[in-house]
């Protein structure tokens, strides 16, 4: 008879097999046996299976090859066994306590509750624009409040709520599309500091270009089926204007943050190769959504 957990914490592994030492410390499944911890990879991680040890609730469970993080986020969650579900990365440390704070939260009201995302004291310059981009939204200092998007990079939903959408979950867990949905039905995400991930970059400049260029181009599929053809032309039309304007957005939120201001020099010139990659990747969205667009 399958046990009946409480929690599953689905951790997708792309790139960073080499936190998972540091990950399972702090996760400790054999002082959780109401958890389940799903790792879920490619053969771009082959030891992954290797470094999880003997815990009998602990599993690693393969993606379908070259998967995104979204995709082997949706291979956890369609495995999972409980109906509270924590998604993270291998590129992410939980502090100490992360599972007993988890296991604490009440989700009764809400689909989703994410937490905050802290950088590495030892990161370089190229770990800290990968940090920049993709987390200055969830960095410190934040207060608990309710807010319109979390980082499912630390994030715990109802699987329940995930499942309503399997249109969305055939392509993997992106999590704005999900959280669009949960808005329109009236659901509401809420933000809680107390949950805290350190970030432990493992991407080399290659894979996070590379990741950058996937990540914008589904994003660019995604939107293409939400406009109208002369939106979509014109966003075409203007792109190369947009690493400029993502570096800006991007400078604005350092900036209001305030605590990470001196990293934006040495960070500028990753932050433009990575952008750069991603507004490739969305034209190229927009480009082959063809047919497939909705006309307005």
């Amino acid at each position: 008879m399958k046990p009946a957990y409480q929690l599953t914490v689905v951790i997708a592994v792309q790139y960073a097999q080499e936190n998972l030492p540091a990950i399972l410390r702090e996760l400790d499944p054999a002082a959780h046996p109401d958890v389940e911890f799903l790792f879920c990879s490619t053969t771009m991680d082959p030891d992954t299976a290797v470094q999880l040890g003997e815990y009998e609730n602990v599993n690693a469970l393969p993606g379908p090859v070259n998967s995104l993080i979204p995709q082997l986020w949706r291979v956890g969650i369609v495995a999972a066994r409980a109906d509270k579900v924590a998604l993270s990365t291998a590129h992410c440390v939980p502090e100490s306590g992360w599972v007993d704070r988890l296991m604490a939260t009440d989700m009764t009201m809400r689909p989703g509750i994410g937490g905050v995302i802290v950088n590495d004291d030892a990161a370089d310059a190229r770990a800290w624009a990968i940090y920049l981009l993709r987390y200055i939204s969830f960095s410190p200092p934040q207060q608990k409040r309710q807010v319109t998007e979390i980082a499912a990079d630390n994030a715990i939903y109802r699987r329940r709520d995930i499942l309503e959408h399997a249109d969305l979950l055939e392509q993997g867990f992106w999590e704005p599309s999900f959280h669009s949905r949960f808005r329109q039905a009236g659901m509401v995400l809420e933000l809680h500091p107390e949950l805290r991930v350190i970030h432990h970059n493992q991407y080399t400049t290659r894979q996070f270009f590379a990741q950058r260029l996937a990540h914008g181009k589904a994003f660019g599929l995604a939107r293409a089926r939400e406009i109208s053809t002369a939106r979509r032309v014109l966003l075409i039309t203007l792109s190369p204007l947009l690493p400029v304007l993502f570096l800006a957005k991007t400078v604005s939120a350092v900036v209001h943050n305030g605590r990470y201001t001196s990293k934006l020099l040495s960070a500028s010139p990753w932050l433009l190769v990575f952008l750069f990659a991603w507004g490739l990747g969305e034209v190229r969205g927009y480009l082959s959504a063809g047919s497939g667009v909705r006309k307005k």
